[in-house]
């Protein structure tokens, strides 16, 4: 599906597999989705079809996250008391203070302009999951400081733009469906940048942000990467301290452990 794939995963340090989003008329088969009656959120199904490597999805049938399942589309518009929840919270209970005030939350989601999903179901799985049949939406990368480097400045050459890469105020999953969807639709090509939000740490690896892009511009990522600064001497030297922070987080191959 992605020609040259393994070639770049392989230059940013055989970096794991990133992981698609798809909208689809059918859910996927043996795959996770959030039970009724507790509270689901994104980020850990992601989490759990990195770990897992299998397909996760949602649907508007079983609600995990208020909020969460609005920035899918599922429920909109954005259920009361949101914006106080992100802001303010409530006379004797507190919100999470991560905007000023309640009006914050309401111009966001005016600026964002949710739209309702476009199919039944969205999928969440490895890229090698997806059939030539069903293309997935947007890519997501999970990584460190060194890898991000190398992602974001293939992104500013591939796309010959010095704003390509945006990291906007947003939920976890916002930054990997809401604003890459913002971006898609209004044909503005840029990576988004996310996992700055607090609340969805605990679902993340330490050091690791979220990296999305649109399938056209992975894919044009992918073309261009032979002919960018990925192949040269000053990249070597960054695949050094991506090696070192590998190890130092006990993620290498066993063979490569050895010795440490």
């Amino acid at each position: 599906m992605f020609k040259n794939l393994p070639y770049l995963l392989e230059l940013l340090g055989n970096l794991e597999e990133p992981l698609g989003i798809a909208y689809v008329d059918q859910p996927p088969a043996n795959a996770l989705t959030p039970s009724s009656g507790g509270h689901a959120c994104i980020i850990n199904y992601a989490r759990m079809a990195r770990s897992k490597k299998t397909p996760v999805y949602f649907s508007a049938e079983v609600q995990g996250c208020r909020g969460g399942w609005a920035y899918l589309g599922f429920t909109l518009p954005p259920p009361a008391g949101i914006a106080e929840f992100v802001t303010t919270g409530w006379p004797g209970q507190e919100g999470e203070r991560y905007m000023p005030a309640p009006e914050s939350m309401h111009r966001f989601f005016e600026v964002m302009g949710l739209q309702p999903a476009p199919a039944p179901y969205c999928v969440i799985q490895p890229l090698s999951l997806f059939t030539p049949e069903q293309n997935p939406l947007f890519v997501i990368f999970n990584c460190r400081g060194e890898v991000l480097t190398g992602l974001c400045q293939l992104a500013y050459f591939t796309l010959d733009d010095h704003d390509a890469v945006a990291l906007p105020f947003g939920a976890g999953c916002t930054n990997i469906i809401s604003w890459p969807m913002y971006y898609k639709q209004r044909g503005i090509r840029k990576a988004v940048l996310g996992g700055v939000d607090p609340s969805c740490r605990p679902y993340m690896k330490v050091d690791e942000l979220s990296f999305t892009v649109s399938a056209e511009v992975f894919a044009a990522m992918l073309e261009a990467a032979p002919r960018s600064f990925l192949p040269s001497k000053t990249w070597s030297g960054v695949r050094k301290k991506i090696e070192k922070s590998k190890k130092a987080w006990n993620e290498c191959a066993p063979e490569e452990n050895q010795g440490v």
